[in-house]
């Protein structure tokens, strides 16, 4: 396993022990919302369907990242969402202050 690979799994394992949960609610008027940035994303070359990965996480299958649209999604600017590629890392996390 990669570096990054190794780093990311132990990200993961780490939001599970801690117990963080999404800060994006999987609503119909999010999901409406997503589907006009995430239906044109340049990272995935195929339907991004389930769509809204913020709140619902990681796609099934990953694209190769060639740019993300999440930041200009009305819901990222919402929930001060500050990471990107929620197709390949899972839902956005709320953090501990």
């Amino acid at each position: 396993m990669e570096r990054n690979e190794k780093e990311l799994k132990s990200a993961v394992d780490l939001k599970s022990v801690i117990g963080l949960k999404s800060v994006v609610p999987d609503t119909p008027e999010n999901l409406n919302i997503c589907k006009q940035y995430c239906g044109t994303c340049p990272s995935l070359p195929f339907s991004p369907n389930p769509y809204l990965f913020c709140a619902r996480g990681c796609s099934s299958a990953n694209g190769e990242k060639k740019g993300c649209n999440c930041p200009g999604c009305p819901i990222y600017q919402k929930y001060r969402l500050g990471s990107l590629y929620f197709c390949e890392t899972g839902k956005a996390e709320e953090r501990k202050e």
